[in-house]
């Protein structure tokens, strides 16, 4: 994001960035079926090599399917979709971005249920660097080579079309880690089981429905956005998805949460967990998840060093981005229960009442009160799908989640940072201590808080 808004000639491009990457991560999820799970779930009782080949072969086609169906119709898709800024190429190249992303995301499940951490991240990290790398090629060597008369660069560059070259570095990271990882579907000597794929998927399918859910509430507010606000809606876009993005340093928590969290309770069973020890886990994530909210926004000065001044008035959307996150990490653990009794309809359910929620609210909201209404939609949307997963919980899979400490946590954290904000010190580095004494003073009061189990865990 700091990269793209210094780069790309004008905001309303990073809101097409915005906007096509929403619809990546919806069809993304759709494409996987939420094989991802159904192989945590089965692999204890199927042989894996049978369900990396059956479950990596039906991602397989199904992408196909996907990118021709986009390929084909990539006019009235664009049509409907796009606007001044996105076109049917772009729609096209994001088609076989999810469909590789898709393909390799059994390959790397497998690698998460095999502990193989050191692999699994150094890919994911490989992926990184070399989508940063060609971004930095395209939209910073390019447009500098050819402004000291490399002309020959023109040849593979257009400076006048530079948002097609985030897609293409993308595209050319994703397909690098699909010739790692593609070819340990095929290379198995195990058969396809059409058996085990009927029986994955009618676990799975109400998981991805879960998932899809999910997306469409973390995203929809994207899809929307330009079609309820009715001027310079790209720019709001931008300056929407460019705040929420410093939401990430709580929604990298999540998903490091996530990725580590669901092997773990499958691998401990139903009848083996320990009850205790889920309460426990809820507790620890909610201290971690309340400290990065407070840190964020009482440093907010020193964070939107990532922004430009075109973006600052977007920080107001922060707080309830972040209390929105954390509101889903509260709620992605409490759907343990769901998936432990195999009432994974539950949690189609929840979904889609977070999902019609936030449609509603978008609707709504974002007329009167622009990308603000959508920040709060998102925020009340995960805190009424969090109460939803604990009461029908405590119902089919009581935990004994220590409810009023978590309260007490997140009402703390809000009112810290509300007097905080109190204070009219002008910015400056005599502010940046006071600020720094605070939150130190913050996380000892947790301290204080948990000093009990603090003890027990020093012991």
């Amino acid at each position: 994001m700091p990269f793209y808004i210094r780069t790309l000639d004008n905001s309303a491009d990073y809101g097409g960035v915005v906007n096509v990457y929403s619809y990546i991560a919806v069809f993304l999820v759709i494409l996987t079926f939420g094989f991802e799970t159904g192989f945590f779930r089965f692999v204890k009782t199927k042989s894996r090599d049978t369900l990396l080949k059956t479950l990596g072969t039906a991602v397989t086609c199904a992408s196909a399917v996907l990118i021709l169906l986009v390929y084909i119709f990539r006019l009235p898709i664009a049509e409907f979709l796009g606007s001044d800024l996105l076109t049917d190429e772009h729609f096209i190249l994001a088609a076989i971005i999810v469909g590789l992303d898709a393909i390799t995301s059994i390959p790397f499940a497998a690698l998460r249920i095999e502990n193989r951490s050191k692999r699994f991240a150094g890919l994911k990290f490989l992926s990184v660097l070399l989508n940063i790398g060609f971004n930095v090629f395209f939209l910073v060597l390019c447009p500098l080579l050819i402004r000291n008369g490399y002309t020959f660069i023109e040849n593979i560059f257009d400076a006048n079309n530079k948002l097609i070259y985030v897609f293409y570095s993308n595209l050319i990271s994703s397909a690098i880690i699909g010739l790692i990882l593609i070819p340990s579907i095929f290379r198995s000597k195990a058969k396809f089981d059409w058996e085990i794929l009927k029986t994955v998927s009618n676990y799975s399918y109400p998981i991805m429905i879960v998932g899809l859910f999910g997306m469409v509430i973390q995203n929809i507010d994207k899809i929307l956005m330009p079609h309820l606000i009715t001027t310079d809606s790209m720019k709001a876009l931008a300056i929407y998805g460019a705040n929420y993005k410093i939401g990430i340093l709580m929604a990298l928590f999540i998903q490091s949460y996530r990725l580590a969290f669901e092997p773990f309770f499958f691998k401990e069973g139903k009848e083996n967990a320990s009850k205790e020890l889920y309460a426990r886990i809820l507790k620890y994530f909610v201290l971690f998840g309340v400290i990065i909210y407070v840190g964020v926004l009482l440093f907010m000065d020193l964070i939107n060093v990532l922004l430009t001044p075109d973006y600052y008035e977007g920080n107001i959307i922060i707080p309830f981005i972040l209390l929105g996150q954390l509101f889903f990490g509260i709620y992605y653990s409490l759907s343990l229960w769901y998936k432990l009794t195999d009432k994974t309809n539950y949690g189609a359910v929840i979904s889609a009442i977070g999902a019609i929620t936030v449609v509603i609210a978008n609707i709504i909201l974002v007329p009167e009160i622009g990308y603000l209404g959508a920040a709060i939609s998102s925020m009340l949307c995960f805190l009424l799908m969090m109460i939803l997963s604990y009461i029908l919980g405590q119902k089919f899979y009581p935990v004994p989640y220590k409810v009023g400490r978590i309260i007490i946590h997140i009402l703390l954290a809000i009112l810290v940072v509300y007097f905080t904000n109190m204070i009219t010190l002008e910015s400056g580095l005599f502010f940046i201590l006071i600020k720094g004494t605070i939150f130190a003073g913050y996380i000892g009061l947790i301290g204080l808080i948990e000093r009990k189990d603090f003890i027990k865990i020093l012991r």
